[in-house]
């Protein structure tokens, strides 16, 4: 009986496992500042990629931003529609509501990411002390 288990368990996973990598994955770079409504580069902010359309399937990846407002992350994904957000509180931010008034977000508009790699600049900027 346990034997009969783990081979039906081991063909439903051999058969599933074809349709998992299906989607080619290619390599988006994206690369940029933060700056604050004067126009000030901000540093330690965090940077995430997150898709724009569909759930966010797995961990987001993120960076935080270098002393010069600076960052620079790339990610192996399929071709779809992705937003660049910036956040003063660590991940996870951007659907969560949050009434702390030190919690900032803004987010780039949707950036449609093609079947081949590719990389953007993003200049993301917070807008007021509530943004």
């Amino acid at each position: 009986m346990q034997v009969k288990l783990a081979y039906t368990i081991l063909l439903a996973f051999l058969t599933v496992l074809p349709f998992a990598s299906d989607e080619k994955r290619f390599s988006y770079h994206v690369f940029g500042t933060v700056t604050d409504f004067d126009g000030r580069k901000m540093e330690n902010i965090y940077v995430c990629i997150v898709p724009s359309k569909r759930p966010i399937n797995g961990r987001i990846p993120c960076v935080k931003t270098s002393s010069q407002g600076s960052f620079s992350i790339t990610v192996n994904d399929i071709p779809d529609e992705y937003k660049v957000c910036a956040s003063t509180k660590e991940s996870p931010f951007i659907l969560v509501p949050n009434k702390d008034p030190s919690h900032r977000v803004v987010c780039s508009g949707n950036i449609v990411f093609p079947p081949r790699d590719d990389q953007r600049q993003v200049e993301l900027k917070f807008r007021g002390k509530n943004d």
